[in-house]
């Protein structure tokens, strides 16, 4: 029952990125909330897509998935680049 302890502190920061104060504090754990939250939208999309376009989300958008070096040679190898 430690007084410091909140949902998520985990003790690790080894930048120091969290604030000392209460306020800072404040902040950063709702940004973190909001965050998580606009993740979950996106994932929810990715879902949308694929099951509207039957296509890997992966597979119709390698630039995000792959090396770069790796998705131009697909593209240039597979006629979509002219």
């Amino acid at each position: 029952s430690d007084e410091s302890y909140f949902p998520g502190n985990l003790g690790f920061d080894p930048l120091g990125a969290f604030p000392k104060e209460k306020e800072g504090q404040e902040w950063m754990q709702l940004a973190e909330i909001k965050n998580g939250r606009l993740a979950m939208i996106a994932i929810f999309g990715f879902a949308i897509q694929e099951a509207i376009s039957k296509v890997g989300v992966v597979d119709e958008t390698p630039f995000f998935f792959f090396p770069i070096m790796q998705t131009l040679k697909m593209y240039t190898n597979s006629g979509y680049i002219q």
